[in-house]
């Protein structure tokens, strides 16, 4: 194993977690092993490391490790989960699959994923906690902020900003310099061609709001 890094822990042992621990593996990360909340998964195997416990055990001191990768695919977990380190002191650490590339202009704060074939460009920024799926593109100097998701070949614009808890869905593109406010969900292939506020599920080419989210029916009208 690489001296490079230190020892982490992954949260989470589902598709995103399995995902996230080869990510780990081409980059010869060591990984003690997993944390599941279900009690009945302790000291079971996940992707050949042991399930070590969960939060409760991590916050008694019980197992100790250098860092932690949150491998949940809900931003409101991720950020739950990420304050429980926050709170036992563990920092969080970043999963970079060695062909995404970024910028070393670019600002990735901690805790973030990026998979196969992402791009952060020159002067861009990532907020703690978010995910880059395979292929996503934040463009130069853009600013995506913390714990969003960026679906599949989701395309940031240059000088856009995105808000924190926000989704992007699969190939859609937010336009150079639109501003996309926190906790919005842009459906698959949609095109943001406008800003968009805070707590809205915008879909289409061009992009239009169509209700509120992520507590859909609350849009006022």
């Amino acid at each position: 194993m690489s001296r490079e890094y230190p020892t982490v822990v992954v949260y989470g042992t589902g598709n995103h977690a399995e995902a996230v621990f080869e990510i780990l593996s081409l980059r010869e990360v060591p990984v003690a092993g997993f944390l599941d909340p279900d009690p009945a998964k302790r000291n079971t195997v996940f992707c050949s490391r042991p399930i070590l416990g969960s939060e409760v055990a991590v916050l008694s001191g019980a197992i100790t490790f250098h860092a932690a990768v949150v491998a949940v695919e809900d931003s409101d977990a991720r950020a739950r989960i990420a304050e429980m380190f926050r709170t036992a002191g563990v920092p969080l650490f970043s999963a970079i699959h060695p062909s995404a590339i970024i910028s070393p202009s670019a600002r990735i704060e901690a805790g973030c994923v990026a998979f196969a074939g992402a791009i952060v460009g020159t002067g861009a920024q990532v907020g703690e906690g978010t995910v880059l799926h395979a292929g996503a593109i934040v463009e130069t100097a853009a600013r995506v902020g913390s714990f969003c998701t960026l679906a599949p070949a989701a395309l940031i614009g240059p000088r856009s900003g995105v808000g924190s808890h926000t989704f992007v869905g699969a190939r859609a593109t937010i336009m150079e310099g639109r501003q996309v406010g926190h906790h919005v969900m842009v459906g698959a292939h949609g095109l943001v061609l406008t800003d968009l506020p805070d707590h809205v599920l915008a879909r289409g080419i061009p992009a239009v709001v169509v209700d509120s989210w992520p507590q859909r029916g609350r849009l006022e009208t």
